[in-house]
Protein backbone atom coordinates (compact mmCIF):
# COMPACT_ATOMS: atom_id res chain seq x y z
CA UNK A 1 0.00 0.00 0.00
CA UNK A 2 1.58 3.03 -1.60
CA UNK A 3 -1.52 5.25 -1.14
CA UNK A 4 -4.14 5.65 1.52
CA UNK A 5 -2.65 4.14 4.70
CA UNK A 6 0.98 4.94 3.23
CA UNK A 7 -0.61 8.55 3.54
CA UNK A 8 -2.18 8.62 6.35
CA UNK A 9 1.23 6.70 8.13
CA UNK A 10 3.52 9.61 7.02
CA UNK A 11 0.99 12.08 8.36
CA UNK A 12 1.04 11.10 11.78
CA UNK A 13 4.92 10.97 11.47
CA UNK A 14 4.49 14.44 10.36
CA UNK A 15 1.73 15.54 12.78
CA UNK A 16 3.62 14.37 15.61
CA UNK A 17 7.12 16.30 14.61
CA UNK A 18 4.69 19.58 14.18
CA UNK A 19 3.72 19.27 17.56
CA UNK A 20 6.37 19.08 20.34
CA UNK A 21 5.62 16.01 22.72
CA UNK A 22 3.74 14.15 20.63
CA UNK A 23 4.05 10.15 20.26
CA UNK A 24 1.80 8.32 18.20
CA UNK A 25 1.42 4.76 17.06
CA UNK A 26 -0.48 2.36 15.15
CA UNK A 27 -2.37 -1.00 14.48
CA UNK A 28 -2.46 -2.08 10.69
CA UNK A 29 -4.50 -4.73 8.89
CA UNK A 30 -7.42 -3.99 10.79
CA UNK A 31 -11.10 -5.36 9.24
CA UNK A 32 -13.80 -3.91 10.15
CA UNK A 33 -15.17 -6.63 12.25
CA UNK A 34 -11.69 -6.01 13.95
CA UNK A 35 -12.55 -2.29 14.46
CA UNK A 36 -13.95 -2.55 18.34
CA UNK A 37 -10.77 -4.84 19.72
CA UNK A 38 -7.87 -2.41 17.75
CA UNK A 39 -9.81 0.53 19.50
CA UNK A 40 -9.58 -1.45 23.11
CA UNK A 41 -6.42 -2.23 22.25
CA UNK A 42 -5.47 1.51 21.84
CA UNK A 43 -7.29 2.87 24.78
CA UNK A 44 -5.83 0.37 27.19
CA UNK A 45 -2.42 1.84 26.09
CA UNK A 46 -3.83 5.62 27.69
CA UNK A 47 -4.13 6.94 24.40
CA UNK A 48 -5.93 10.36 24.54
CA UNK A 49 -7.07 10.42 21.09
CA UNK A 50 -8.18 7.97 18.37
CA UNK A 51 -7.67 7.77 14.73
CA UNK A 52 -9.59 5.44 12.67
CA UNK A 53 -8.87 5.91 8.74
CA UNK A 54 -11.35 3.22 7.37
CA UNK A 55 -15.76 4.14 6.59
CA UNK A 56 -16.21 0.94 7.88
CA UNK A 57 -14.56 2.00 11.25
CA UNK A 58 -17.82 4.20 11.80
CA UNK A 59 -19.99 2.51 14.60
CA UNK A 60 -17.29 1.23 16.22
CA UNK A 61 -15.83 4.68 16.63
CA UNK A 62 -19.75 5.90 17.88
CA UNK A 63 -19.69 3.10 20.49
CA UNK A 64 -16.38 4.07 21.71
CA UNK A 65 -16.88 7.54 21.84
CA UNK A 66 -20.06 7.03 23.80
CA UNK A 67 -18.54 4.47 26.29
CA UNK A 68 -15.50 6.85 26.53
CA UNK A 69 -16.37 10.02 27.49
CA UNK A 70 -12.79 11.84 28.85
CA UNK A 71 -11.24 10.43 25.42
CA UNK A 72 -11.36 11.80 22.06
CA UNK A 73 -12.26 10.07 18.52
CA UNK A 74 -11.56 11.05 15.09
CA UNK A 75 -13.59 9.14 12.09
CA UNK A 76 -11.71 9.92 9.26
CA UNK A 77 -14.08 9.49 5.64
CA UNK A 78 -17.32 9.21 8.28
CA UNK A 79 -19.92 11.58 8.77
CA UNK A 80 -21.06 10.61 12.46
CA UNK A 81 -18.99 14.01 13.86
CA UNK A 82 -20.85 15.35 17.31
CA UNK A 83 -20.70 18.89 15.11
CA UNK A 84 -23.13 17.32 12.17
CA UNK A 85 -26.41 18.79 12.04
CA UNK A 86 -28.59 16.23 14.13
CA UNK A 87 -25.80 14.32 15.65
CA UNK A 88 -26.05 12.37 18.54
CA UNK A 89 -24.86 15.05 20.80
CA UNK A 90 -23.60 11.45 23.25
CA UNK A 91 -20.28 11.90 21.36
CA UNK A 92 -19.38 15.54 21.79
CA UNK A 93 -15.76 13.73 21.60
CA UNK A 94 -16.06 12.61 18.28
CA UNK A 95 -14.96 14.74 14.89
CA UNK A 96 -15.03 13.38 11.70
CA UNK A 97 -12.43 14.44 8.85
CA UNK A 98 -11.66 13.65 5.03
CA UNK A 99 -8.95 14.66 2.57
CA UNK A 100 -11.11 15.01 -0.35
CA UNK A 101 -9.36 15.09 -4.03
CA UNK A 102 -12.31 15.42 -6.58
CA UNK A 103 -11.18 18.97 -7.76
CA UNK A 104 -7.61 17.53 -8.33
CA UNK A 105 -9.33 14.99 -10.22
CA UNK A 106 -11.09 17.28 -12.44
CA UNK A 107 -7.55 19.37 -13.14
CA UNK A 108 -6.16 15.92 -13.82
CA UNK A 109 -8.71 15.36 -16.81
CA UNK A 110 -8.19 18.82 -18.24
CA UNK A 111 -4.37 17.28 -18.40
CA UNK A 112 -5.72 14.18 -19.81
CA UNK A 113 -7.76 15.68 -22.30
CA UNK A 114 -4.82 17.77 -23.44
CA UNK A 115 -2.86 14.73 -23.99
CA UNK A 116 -4.70 12.03 -25.28
CA UNK A 117 -4.60 10.71 -28.80
CA UNK A 118 -6.98 8.23 -28.47
CA UNK A 119 -9.71 10.20 -27.11
CA UNK A 120 -10.37 7.50 -24.97
CA UNK A 121 -9.51 7.54 -21.03
CA UNK A 122 -9.75 4.88 -18.64
CA UNK A 123 -10.30 4.31 -14.55
CA UNK A 124 -9.87 1.63 -12.71
CA UNK A 125 -12.40 2.04 -9.67
CA UNK A 126 -12.22 0.69 -6.29
CA UNK A 127 -15.62 -0.10 -5.30
CA UNK A 128 -18.91 1.87 -6.92
CA UNK A 129 -19.25 4.47 -3.62
CA UNK A 130 -19.93 8.01 -4.19
CA UNK A 131 -16.58 9.10 -2.46
CA UNK A 132 -14.93 7.10 -5.81
CA UNK A 133 -18.00 7.95 -8.16
CA UNK A 134 -17.79 11.68 -7.91
CA UNK A 135 -13.65 11.06 -8.48
CA UNK A 136 -14.70 9.42 -11.83
CA UNK A 137 -16.89 12.08 -13.04
CA UNK A 138 -14.60 14.99 -11.94
CA UNK A 139 -12.11 13.71 -14.16
CA UNK A 140 -14.40 12.75 -17.54
CA UNK A 141 -15.74 16.32 -17.09
CA UNK A 142 -12.14 17.80 -17.15
CA UNK A 143 -10.91 15.76 -19.96
CA UNK A 144 -14.15 16.18 -21.62
CA UNK A 145 -12.99 20.22 -21.78
CA UNK A 146 -9.87 19.88 -22.76
CA UNK A 147 -10.95 17.15 -25.81
CA UNK A 148 -13.29 18.89 -26.91
CA UNK A 149 -11.73 22.13 -26.72
CA UNK A 150 -8.75 20.59 -29.29
CA UNK A 151 -10.74 18.67 -31.99
CA UNK A 152 -14.65 19.40 -31.10
CA UNK A 153 -15.38 15.90 -30.36
CA UNK A 154 -16.52 14.43 -26.84
CA UNK A 155 -14.29 11.97 -24.50
CA UNK A 156 -14.96 8.83 -24.81
CA UNK A 157 -14.29 7.11 -20.73
CA UNK A 158 -14.33 3.23 -19.67
CA UNK A 159 -14.39 2.50 -15.98
CA UNK A 160 -13.13 -1.36 -14.81
CA UNK A 161 -14.07 -1.77 -11.66
CA UNK A 162 -11.92 -4.60 -9.20
CA UNK A 163 -13.70 -3.88 -5.87
CA UNK A 164 -10.66 -4.22 -3.54
CA UNK A 165 -8.70 -1.04 -2.63
CA UNK A 166 -5.75 -2.83 -2.76
CA UNK A 167 -5.21 -5.48 -5.32
CA UNK A 168 -2.16 -5.12 -7.94
CA UNK A 169 -2.91 -8.25 -9.63
CA UNK A 170 -6.54 -7.01 -10.08
CA UNK A 171 -5.41 -3.39 -11.07
CA UNK A 172 -2.36 -4.56 -13.89
CA UNK A 173 -5.31 -6.84 -15.43
CA UNK A 174 -7.72 -3.59 -15.06
CA UNK A 175 -5.32 -1.30 -16.55
CA UNK A 176 -4.45 -3.59 -19.11
CA UNK A 177 -7.91 -4.60 -20.64
CA UNK A 178 -8.59 -0.39 -20.44
CA UNK A 179 -5.43 -0.23 -23.15
CA UNK A 180 -6.07 -3.13 -25.08
CA UNK A 181 -10.33 -3.34 -25.67
CA UNK A 182 -11.16 0.49 -25.30
CA UNK A 183 -7.93 2.13 -26.63
CA UNK A 184 -8.07 4.32 -23.35
CA UNK A 185 -3.90 5.89 -23.48
CA UNK A 186 -4.30 7.94 -20.53
CA UNK A 187 -5.62 5.74 -16.84
CA UNK A 188 -6.51 7.40 -13.49
CA UNK A 189 -7.48 4.83 -10.59
CA UNK A 190 -8.38 4.54 -7.16
CA UNK A 191 -6.48 1.55 -6.06
CA UNK A 192 -3.65 2.19 -3.12
CA UNK A 193 -0.65 0.84 -5.31
CA UNK A 194 1.36 2.23 -8.51
CA UNK A 195 -0.42 -0.96 -10.00
CA UNK A 196 -1.59 1.25 -12.59
CA UNK A 197 0.86 3.96 -13.19
CA UNK A 198 3.51 0.84 -13.26
CA UNK A 199 1.64 -0.27 -16.40
CA UNK A 200 1.43 2.65 -18.37
CA UNK A 201 5.02 3.47 -17.75
CA UNK A 202 5.26 -0.50 -19.63
CA UNK A 203 3.21 -0.25 -22.29
CA UNK A 204 5.09 3.65 -22.72
CA UNK A 205 9.16 2.01 -22.60
CA UNK A 206 8.76 -1.32 -23.50
CA UNK A 207 5.85 -2.19 -25.87
CA UNK A 208 5.81 1.30 -28.37
CA UNK A 209 2.41 2.30 -27.23
CA UNK A 210 2.17 5.88 -25.00
CA UNK A 211 -0.04 5.66 -22.10
CA UNK A 212 -0.26 8.28 -19.58
CA UNK A 213 -1.39 8.22 -15.53
CA UNK A 214 -0.80 9.64 -12.27
CA UNK A 215 0.29 9.33 -8.74
CA UNK A 216 -2.39 8.75 -6.14
CA UNK A 217 -2.18 9.51 -2.67
CA UNK A 218 1.54 9.74 -2.47
CA UNK A 219 4.31 11.05 -5.19
CA UNK A 220 4.79 7.87 -7.20
CA UNK A 221 6.53 9.47 -10.04
CA UNK A 222 9.89 7.21 -9.51
CA UNK A 223 7.32 4.25 -10.48
CA UNK A 224 6.67 5.90 -14.10
CA UNK A 225 9.22 8.16 -15.01
CA UNK A 226 7.71 8.11 -18.49
CA UNK A 227 4.50 8.03 -17.96
CA UNK A 228 3.40 10.11 -15.14
CA UNK A 229 1.73 13.03 -16.04
CA UNK A 230 0.45 14.62 -12.38
CA UNK A 231 -1.80 13.12 -10.03
CA UNK A 232 -3.43 13.86 -6.88
CA UNK A 233 -1.23 13.69 -3.23
CA UNK A 234 -2.33 14.27 0.48
CA UNK A 235 -0.80 15.51 3.46
CA UNK A 236 -2.52 14.28 6.51
CA UNK A 237 -0.29 16.08 8.88
CA UNK A 238 -1.94 19.51 9.17
CA UNK A 239 -4.95 17.65 9.85
CA UNK A 240 -4.01 15.26 12.92
CA UNK A 241 -2.18 18.66 14.07
CA UNK A 242 -5.13 20.10 14.52
CA UNK A 243 -6.56 17.60 16.84
CA UNK A 244 -3.14 17.06 18.78
CA UNK A 245 -3.57 20.89 19.39
CA UNK A 246 -7.16 20.44 20.50
CA UNK A 247 -6.40 18.63 23.31
CA UNK A 248 -3.10 19.96 24.62
CA UNK A 249 -5.16 23.32 24.75
CA UNK A 250 -8.01 22.15 26.19
CA UNK A 251 -9.65 23.35 23.31
CA UNK A 252 -11.47 20.65 21.77
CA UNK A 253 -14.70 20.75 20.13
CA UNK A 254 -16.55 18.31 17.56
CA UNK A 255 -15.75 19.35 14.14
CA UNK A 256 -16.03 18.03 10.74
CA UNK A 257 -13.09 18.87 8.70
CA UNK A 258 -13.54 18.26 4.72
CA UNK A 259 -10.30 19.96 3.09
CA UNK A 260 -10.08 20.60 -0.29
CA UNK A 261 -7.98 23.05 -2.40
CA UNK A 262 -6.91 25.85 -0.46
CA UNK A 263 -8.21 24.42 3.50
CA UNK A 264 -4.83 24.58 6.01
CA UNK A 265 -2.42 26.78 3.57
CA UNK A 266 -0.38 29.29 4.79
CA UNK A 267 -1.54 31.41 2.30
CA UNK A 268 -5.46 30.56 1.80
CA UNK A 269 -6.30 33.15 -1.05
CA UNK A 270 -5.56 32.45 -4.68
CA UNK A 271 -2.47 33.63 -6.02
CA UNK A 272 -2.07 35.06 -9.59
CA UNK A 273 -1.67 32.33 -11.83
CA UNK A 274 2.26 33.41 -12.70
CA UNK A 275 2.79 32.54 -9.08
CA UNK A 276 0.57 29.19 -8.75
CA UNK A 277 2.04 26.61 -6.78
CA UNK A 278 -0.21 23.99 -8.32
CA UNK A 279 2.00 21.05 -8.93
CA UNK A 280 4.04 21.45 -5.75
CA UNK A 281 2.99 20.75 -2.21
CA UNK A 282 0.55 23.32 -0.31
CA UNK A 283 -1.96 22.26 2.26
CA UNK A 284 -4.11 18.81 2.50
CA UNK A 285 -4.31 18.54 -0.83
CA UNK A 286 -2.06 19.66 -4.12
CA UNK A 287 -1.37 18.54 -7.31
CA UNK A 288 1.81 16.25 -8.36
CA UNK A 289 4.32 18.03 -10.53
CA UNK A 290 3.23 18.63 -13.57
CA UNK A 291 4.85 17.33 -16.52
CA UNK A 292 5.78 19.28 -19.21
CA UNK A 293 3.63 17.35 -21.78
CA UNK A 294 1.19 19.03 -21.02
CA UNK A 295 0.87 21.69 -23.57
CA UNK A 296 1.74 25.25 -21.71
CA UNK A 297 -2.05 26.54 -22.36
CA UNK A 298 -3.52 23.87 -20.35
CA UNK A 299 -1.13 24.05 -17.67
CA UNK A 300 -1.88 28.01 -17.55
CA UNK A 301 -5.34 26.49 -17.44
CA UNK A 302 -4.98 23.93 -14.56
CA UNK A 303 -3.22 26.95 -12.44
CA UNK A 304 -5.73 29.06 -12.74
CA UNK A 305 -8.71 27.02 -11.79
CA UNK A 306 -6.73 25.60 -8.70
CA UNK A 307 -6.31 29.49 -7.72
CA UNK A 308 -10.09 29.90 -8.02
CA UNK A 309 -11.19 27.33 -5.96
CA UNK A 310 -9.03 27.66 -3.26
CA UNK A 311 -11.46 30.31 -3.02
CA UNK A 312 -14.50 28.75 -4.65
CA UNK A 313 -15.15 30.71 -7.49
CA UNK A 314 -14.98 27.90 -9.75
CA UNK A 315 -16.70 24.54 -9.21
CA UNK A 316 -15.91 21.11 -11.08
CA UNK A 317 -19.65 20.22 -10.95
CA UNK A 318 -21.52 23.16 -12.73
CA UNK A 319 -22.17 24.21 -16.08
CA UNK A 320 -18.87 26.32 -16.14
CA UNK A 321 -17.15 22.76 -15.23
CA UNK A 322 -18.64 21.39 -18.47
CA UNK A 323 -17.90 24.35 -21.05
CA UNK A 324 -21.13 25.68 -19.86
CA UNK A 325 -23.67 23.35 -20.73
CA UNK A 326 -25.47 21.57 -18.17
CA UNK A 327 -24.15 18.60 -16.55
CA UNK A 328 -26.27 15.21 -17.67
CA UNK A 329 -25.90 12.04 -16.40
CA UNK A 330 -25.54 8.83 -18.74
CA UNK A 331 -29.51 8.67 -19.32
CA UNK A 332 -29.52 12.28 -20.39
CA UNK A 333 -31.16 13.63 -17.62
CA UNK A 334 -29.68 16.88 -16.45
CA UNK A 335 -28.56 16.99 -12.63
CA UNK A 336 -26.43 19.96 -12.45
CA UNK A 337 -28.85 22.81 -14.89
CA UNK A 338 -27.76 26.22 -15.22
CA UNK A 339 -26.63 28.65 -12.24
CA UNK A 340 -26.37 25.43 -10.04
CA UNK A 341 -23.33 23.70 -8.47
CA UNK A 342 -23.17 20.55 -6.97
CA UNK A 343 -23.53 20.90 -2.78
CA UNK A 344 -22.16 19.11 0.14
CA UNK A 345 -25.28 16.54 -0.17
CA UNK A 346 -24.94 16.14 -3.79
CA UNK A 347 -21.51 15.54 -3.62
CA UNK A 348 -21.44 12.75 -0.96
CA UNK A 349 -24.38 11.05 -1.96
CA UNK A 350 -23.48 10.97 -6.43
CA UNK A 351 -24.48 7.95 -7.39
CA UNK A 352 -24.75 8.66 -11.48
CA UNK A 353 -21.92 8.88 -14.09
CA UNK A 354 -21.65 11.77 -16.21
CA UNK A 355 -22.48 11.24 -19.76
CA UNK A 356 -19.69 10.83 -21.88
CA UNK A 357 -18.83 7.50 -19.33
CA UNK A 358 -19.54 4.29 -21.47
CA UNK A 359 -19.76 1.75 -18.76
CA UNK A 360 -23.34 1.70 -16.71
CA UNK A 361 -22.46 2.14 -13.01
CA UNK A 362 -23.06 -1.35 -10.83
CA UNK A 363 -25.88 -1.18 -8.92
Amino acid sequence: DYGWSYAHDNGRRGADRMVPGVTSSYIENVRDEGAPAAISTLLAQGVDLVIACSFGFMNAMVEAAAKNPDKYFVHISGYKSGAAPGADRMTPNLSTAFAEFYQLYYLNGLAAGAVTQSGVVGYVGAFPIPEVVRHINAFVLGANVAYRRRTGKNIKAYVNWIFSWVDPPKARDAAIALIEETGADVLAYTEDTPTVLQVAEEYTTKKGKRVWSFSHYSDMREYGPNAHLTGQIVDWSPIYAEFYRMILSNSWRPVDIWARIGDMMDWRWRRPVEESLAGQPEGVVYLAPLNPAIPSEVQLEIKQRYEEMKELLFEPFSPEGNLGEPIRDQDGNVRIGPGQRADREALWNMDWHVEYIETPLPR
